[in-house]
């Protein structure tokens, strides 16, 4: 077993943490997302949660929505530790299933709305899921991977337009609103106990570095703990930053874990107010920043690159934007500094993945800044640089592979126990998950992601990092968008491509 260097053990991130971040915060521990959900609905009642063109719910009536899914799923015979997918985009429907489905004790696992019937299939099986719900347009492509003997026992159709559904009622197909109807009003909240740290909330499946998407087990406890971590950064900006309640451009697709963790879970917990999109669809965007003044906006690099470079975005008043973070992926340099200048507020940045609920690091708009850095750690997290072939931590400003733990992590992948032995090691009386990306920490704690460790290229025996490559690139106006990688080369070993 490594030891642990002096750095990690004194966490000696400490004296530089932005304002708004401590060292360790109280978790609670017996606590479960639908605890933290229903907590939300009484201390924000009836205060509006969620726009959706138009339509507006309180916290008090999408708590009474989703008590009564919770209902009509028991009834139809949801039992806890089933698996439910949800097939959905971005709609109120998706908020009222996901705790609903938690409020039943059942498990839940998100679809990609961009998949096709095959990879629905795949995932269908491999979580083992009883139950689908999914929207109507998605029918076509169910019935397609139907012929793959799925083991679902019922599927749930939503019509989001209001209208009635075509698809008949049967035997197997069953309408979201006929469930609904049968609990006109919530009943009382049945006896299901919930063990926090050990009953998984979320498969939630990730691409990985290798082979087939796999499920990351998160449970109740992985989420909350998240949660909890990302709330001292929503309190510091509801009291300091932007000095009132949060109204965010909700267009983070929710089936994944960025947009679960840091919107939807987080929404009940911080009592912030959501305009939600169902697609990244700019014009709408731009319509919601004219009328309604958001202050927050959460996002991936690629909506900010098309957002600065659509010509109906050069006129608007972005003024009320003063809380924007790119996650999910690395934040260009040149994007970083065109937002500052086309808004006058610097952009937060994080670095998390699925396996760790997702947020690991963070650095706020109002933090010092060092360019091309995620920020430090989020409180009650460990971080770590290590030499997998020499099997020891890399001392501070060597490049290695960032390993991470904390009450975030990831109970493992699911029914992968040969993919658990490889991802995880034991040092210093901790668990540390591995990230596969390559990073490398300075003097004043802040993490630098270089790639991830599959994307190294190896070019005349030195290591090149695709990243850098792709700053330099960046750097040039015309580019909007560029990947470097690595192809084979039978002199060199490897040789540098990049698609721009």
């Amino acid at each position: 077993m490594s030891e642990l260097p002096d750095y990690i053990k004194n966490r000696y991130w400490k004296d530089y943490l932005p304002p708004g971040i401590t060292l360790e915060i109280e978790i609670p521990q017996d606590e479960s997302l639908i605890d933290l959900f229903k907590k939300g609905a009484e201390q924000y009642g009836e205060k509006v949660c969620m726009d959706f063109y138009g339509r507006k719910f309180t916290f008090y009536e999408l708590d009474n929505l989703t008590r009564r899914f919770t209902a009509a799923l028991i009834d139809l015979g949801v039992k806890k530790g089933d698996v439910v997918a949800l097939w959905l985009p971005n709609c109120p429907q998706f908020s009222i299933s996901y705790f609903g489905v938690l409020g039943a004790g059942a498990t839940l696992t998100a679809i990609s709305p961009l998949f096709v019937a095959r990879e629905m299939a795949y995932q269908i099986k491999d979580s083992g899921a009883k139950y689908l719900i999914l929207i109507e347009r998605f029918m076509k492509q169910y019935n397609r991977a139907a012929k793959e003997d799925l083991p679902l026992e019922k599927v749930i159709v939503i019509n989001l337009e209001g209208k009635d559904i075509e698809v008949p009622e049967d035997d197997k197909v069953v309408h979201f609103n006929s469930l609904m109807e049968k609990f006109p009003a919530p009943p009382p909240e049945p006896d299901i106990k919930i063990n926090p740290k050990e009953d998984i909330a979320v498969i939630q499946y990730t691409g990985g570095t290798t082979g087939l998407p796999k499920g990351a087990a998160l449970s109740h406890y992985n989420i909350l703990a998240n949660v909890y971590q990302i709330k001292q950064i929503s309190d510091y900006m509801k009291d300091i930053y932007i000095k009132g309640d949060l109204k965010a451009i909700s267009v983070l697709p929710w089936y994944h874990i960025y947009g679960q963790t840091c919107e939807l879970a987080q929404g009940p917990n911080a009592g912030s107010m959501a305009y939600v999109l169902p697609t990244f669809d700019m014009n709408s965007i731009i319509e919601i920043i004219k009328e309604h003044k958001p202050n927050t906006f959460l996002g991936v690099t690629t909506m900010f690159i098309n957002l600065l470079n659509f010509p109906a975005f050069k006129d608007v008043d972005v003024s009320s934007l003063k809380y924007s973070n790119v996650g999910a992926g690395a934040l260009p340099i040149e994007l970083a500094k065109a937002w500052e200048e086309r808004t006058g507020f610097a952009m937060g940045e994080g670095y998390g993945l699925s396996e760790a609920s997702p947020v690991v690091t963070n650095a706020p708009p109002w933090a010092k800044k060092k360019l091309g850095s995620c920020g430090h750690p989020i409180a009650n997290t460990l971080v770590g640089i290590w030499d997998n072939n020499n099997q020891k931590f890399l001392p501070i400003g060597e490049a290695g592979e960032l390993v991470v733990s904390g009450p975030q992590v990831m109970l493992g992948y699911y029914k992968r126990a040969k993919e658990n032995e490889n991802t995880f090691f034991e040092a210093g009386g901790y668990r540390w998950l591995r990230t596969g990306d390559f990073a490398k920490l300075d003097e004043e704690g802040y993490i630098f992601l270089l790639d991830r460790v599959k994307d190294l290229i190896k070019y005349k025996g030195h290591s090149v990092y695709p990243r850098e490559v792709e700053e330099i690139l960046y750097e040039h106006p015309a580019i909007l968008e560029c990947a470097v990688f690595g192809v084979a080369d039978p002199i060199k070993g490897e040789n540098i491509m990049a698609h721009i």
